[in-house]
C-alpha cells in the first residue's frame, strides 16, 4: 500500500530551512517598511509644509505623533502577541499601517495627514514586536543569532537608504505630488506583504500564559508619552522650555509607578505586562540600554548631519542624500564583519560603538574647522566610519540581547528593545536639536559660524561612549538568571492554539 503524502500548502512546514527563509524575508520586509516610513519624511517635510500650508509645529506633529503612537503601543502589543497570536497581531498591524498610508497619500488637509500618521504609528507598534517574537520562535536557539543580526543590519541599512529614495522621488516629481508618492511606495510594499504573510508565515507552537495587565498598559502608555513627547516636539520653531521638563518628570514618575505595579502583579501570581524577571536574563538589561544609547546617537547624528549639510554646506536635499549614500555600504561591511567574527560577541559591540564615537566626534570637529567646499566629502567619509561601527555593533547587540529570551515572552522581550530605541531616538534628537539651534550662529574657535552642529555632534558621541562602556561592563560581569529558567532549551509546552 502506497503511503499518501499530506499536502496542506507549500509553506506549512515551519521548521524547514526554506520556510524559515521565506518567513524571514516577510518579517524583515515589514520591519524595513516601518523604518523607511520614519527616515524618508525628513527630506519631504519642508515640501509638505509648503504644499499643505501647515505651520511648523503642525508639521512637526507628523513625526511626533507617529513616534508617540509607536512607542506607546509596543509593549502592550508584544504582550498581546504572546497571549494570542503573533501572526494575527502582526497581520493586523500591517493592515492598519498600509491602510493609514493610503490616507496619508490622499490626505486633503494637514490635520488629516497628522491623524493618519498617528494611526500609522499604532500599526507599526503592533507589528514590530511580533517580528522579533516570530524570529525567536521559528529559529532554534542555536541558529537564532544570525537572523537577529541580519534583521538589525537590514533596518540600519534602510534608515540610511530611505533619504536617498526620498531625494530621488522628490527630484523626479512635482513637489505637490512627490511627497504623496513617498506614501504610495509604502502602500505598494504593504499590499505585497499582506498576502505574503497569510500564505508564508506559520507560527510554531509555544507556551502561552493567559492574562493581560490593563492597568499596567495604561500606566506604561501614559508614562512613555509624557516622557518623550516634549523631547520629540523640540524644533527651531518650538525651542525647549521649562514646562517640557516638568511633563517629562511626570512621565518618569508614572514609569516608576508602572515598575512597582508590575512587581506587585508578579507577587500576586498574576501575569504582568512586562515580567520583571526578564531583566535578570543574561545580557538583556545591558542590551536594551545599549540599544537606546545607539538609537539616540544614530537618529540624532543623522538628523544633525542632514540639516547641517543643507544649512551650512548649502546642499540640496538630493545632494545631501547622495553624499550620505556611501555610509550604507559601510554599514553592510560592518555587519558582514560582525557575522564573520561572532554575532553575539560583546567585544564587537564595544568596538563598534567606540569606533562610532570617535567618528561622530571628528564630524563635529569638521563642521568647526573645515572649509565649506571640503565639508561634504569630509563629513561623508566620517559618516562611513561611524556607519561601519554601527554595522558592527547593532546586529551583535540585538542577537546578544534576545539570545536567552523564553518563547512565551519573546514578543515582549523584542518590544523592550524597540521601546528603548524609540525613547532613545526622541531624547537624542531633542538634546541634539536644542544644542544645534541654540549655537547655530555662534563662532567656533576657527572663526566659522557653525558651532551648533559641532557641539550637537559631540553630544551625540557621548551616547556612543556610554554604549561602549555598558558593553564592556556586560562583557566582564557574571550573568544572572531568572529563577527556574533553563536557557539551554526551548519551552515545549503548548497551552493554547496558534494560527
Amino acid at each position: 500500500m502506497t503511503r499518501r503524502r499530506k499536502i496542506a500548502g507549500p509553506f506549512l512546514d515551519a521548521g524547514s530551512p526554506r520556510s524559515r527563509r521565506l518567513v524571514f524575508v516577510v518579517l524583515v520586509g515589514a520591519a524595513a517598511l516601518t523604518i523607511l516610513d520614519v527616515s524618508k519624511l525628513g527630506i519631504a517635510l519642508p515640501v509638505i509644509q509648503e504644499d499643505m500650508g501647515g505651520d511648523p509645529i503642525t508639521i512637526q506633529l507628523m513625526l511626533v505623533g507617529y513616534t508617540l503612537a509607536y512607542a506607546a503601543t509596543l509593549l502592550p502589543a508584544g504582550r498581546i502577541g504572546d497571549v494570542l497570536s503573533r501572526k494575527g497581531v502582526f497581520l493586523t498591524g500591517l493592515a492598519i499601517f498600509t491602510a493609514s498610508s493610503v490616507v496619508c497619500a490622499v490626505a486633503p488637509t494637514v490635520e488629516v495627514l497628522v491623524l493618519a500618521r498617528v494611526v500609522e504609528g499604532v500599526g507599526a507598534g503592533l507589528l514590530m514586536p511580533q517580528v522579533l517574537g516570530l524570529i525567536q520562535r521559528i529559529y532554534p536557539a542555536a541558529e537564532r543569532a544570525k537572523p537577529l543580526a541580519a534583521l538589525a543590519a537590514v533596518t540600519s541599512l534602510t534608515s540610511l537608504l530611505a533619504p536617498v529614495l526620498a531625494g530621488v522621488i522628490m527630484d523626479n516629481f512635482a513637489p505637490e505630488i512627490g511627497w504623496r508618492v513617498l506614501f504610495l511606495v509604502t502602500v505598494a510594499v504593504g499590499v505585497v506583504l499582506i498576502p505574503a504573510t497569510i500564505v508564508v508565515v506559520r507560527e510554531p507552537p509555544t507556551e502561552r500564559r493567559r492574562g493581560f495587565d490593563g492597568v499596567g498598559a495604561g500606566l506604561l502608555a501614559a508614562g512613555v508619552i509624557l516622557t518623550i513627547a516634549p523631547f520629540s516636539a523640540v524644533s527651531q520653531s518650538l525651542p525647549f522650555a521649562p514646562w517640557m521638563l516638568i511633563v517629562t518628570v511626570v512621565g518618569c514618575v508614572l514609569l516608576g509607578v508602572f515598575v512597582v505595579h508590575e512587581r506587585r502583579t508578579v507577587r500576586r501570581s498574576r501575569e504582568p505586562l512586562v515580567d520583571p524577571t526578564l531583566f535578570r536574563l543574561p545580557h538583556l538589561s545591558s542590551g536594551v540600554l545599549i540599544s537606546g544609547f545607539m538609537h539616540a546617537a544614530g537618529t540624532a547624528g543623522t538628523l544633525i548631519v542632514t540639516i547641517a549639510l543643507q544649512q551650512i554646506g548649502l546642499l540640496t536635499p538630493l545632494e545631501t542624500a547622495l553624499w550620505m549614500l556611501p555610509a550604507a555600504a559601510a554599514s553592510i561591511a560592518g555587519s558582514w564583519l560582525a557575522s564573520r567574527v561572532s554575532p553575539t560577541n560583546g567585544v564587537v559591540v564595544a568596538m563598534g560603538t567606540g569606533v562610532g564615537a570617535v567618528a561622530v566626534a571628528a564630524s563635529g570637529l569638521a563642521f568647526a574647522v573645515s572649509p565649506r567646499d571640503a565639508l561634504p566629502a569630509l563629513v561623508a567619509g566620517l559618516l562611513c566610519v561611524s556607519s561601519f561601527g554601527a554595522g558592527l555593533a547593532a546586529p551583535a547587540n540585538q542577537a546578544r540581547t534576545l539570545l536567552h529570551a523564553p518563547g512565551h515572552r519573546s514578543s515582549v522581550a523584542g518590544s523592550l528593545i524597540q521601546c528603548a530605541q524609540r525613547v532613545g531616538s526622541a531624547v537624542g534628537m531633542a538634546l541634539a536639536l536644542i544644542v544645534y539651534y541654540a549655537h547655530l550662529t555662534d563662532l567656533t574657535f576657527a572663526g566659522q559660524p557653525s558651532s551648533g552642529p559641532a557641539l550637537a555632534l559631540w553630544i551625540v558621541s557621548i551616547f556612543l561612549v556610554a554604549a561602549a562602556v555598558v558593553a564592556m561592563v556586560d562583557r566582564v560581569r557574571r550573568p544572572s538568571r531568572a529563577p527556574g529558567t533553563d536557557f539551554s532549551r526551548e519551552e515545549p509546552v503548548v497551552t493554547s492554539a496558534v494560527m
